[in-house]
């Protein structure tokens, strides 16, 4: 199967979850990433807004511990940027819709940051597989805001932690040479170190 029609059958997949499941899974899946030590480790992490079915990270802003991090969501800088940047974001946060009517935090572009002053960064996720390998929505944005993290061989900056729901892993996903492979994946059914 190619990776687009891959993508396809795993976004239609993650919109068929019903909206009290999705719920409990987001609640699920916050409890995990509180306890994971990435997380609780962790003073600025990157989370992003749920869009097409994505599962929520919004609930793990009110985990035990949440209320000393900071918290930003990816902003595209330009109107036709091709990478991202990331602004503070709080439950008090104004949100405009970006081009692709994602919602961005509206404030001093000062405060925005790149992606390397991240400590941790949540993805949100299409498909994964047990060895770190991510299928994202295909624009790229992800893979060349974290192109940096190729050329790094020692400390790492952000610790990159996929999110998603079980149903959408599969064995393997095919891999291109500018994908930025995950450190961590959590589920609604548990976290884990990825395997090379």
């Amino acid at each position: 199967m190619t990776k687009s029609a891959l993508r396809r059958t795993l976004r239609a997949r993650r919109r068929t979850i019903s909206i009290p499941l999705a719920a409990h899974a987001a609640l699920a899946l916050a409890k995990r990433l509180s306890r994971l030590p990435h997380f609780r480790r962790a003073r600025d992490i990157g989370i992003y807004w749920p869009m097409d079915g994505e599962i929520s990270l919004l609930p793990l802003m009110r985990m035990p511990g949440a209320q000393k991090k900071r918290f930003y969501l990816p902003v595209l800088v330009k109107p036709f940027a091709r990478s991202l940047r990331f602004a503070p974001f709080s439950p008090k946060s104004v949100l405009r819709k970006n081009r692709f009517t994602i919602p961005e935090p509206q404030g001093k572009r000062r405060a925005r940051r790149p992606v390397r002053r991240l400590d941790l960064l949540l993805l949100p996720l299409v498909g994964f597989d047990r060895h770190g390998h991510r299928l994202g929505m295909g624009g790229g944005f992800y893979d060349r805001s974290l192109a940096h993290l190729h050329h790094r061989t020692a400390w790492q900056r952000p610790r990159l932690v996929g999110v998603a729901y079980s149903c959408q892993e599969v064995p393997l996903l095919p891999v291109e040479p500018w994908d930025v492979p995950l450190h961590a994946l959590c589920t609604e059914s548990g976290c884990f170190t990825v395997t090379s």
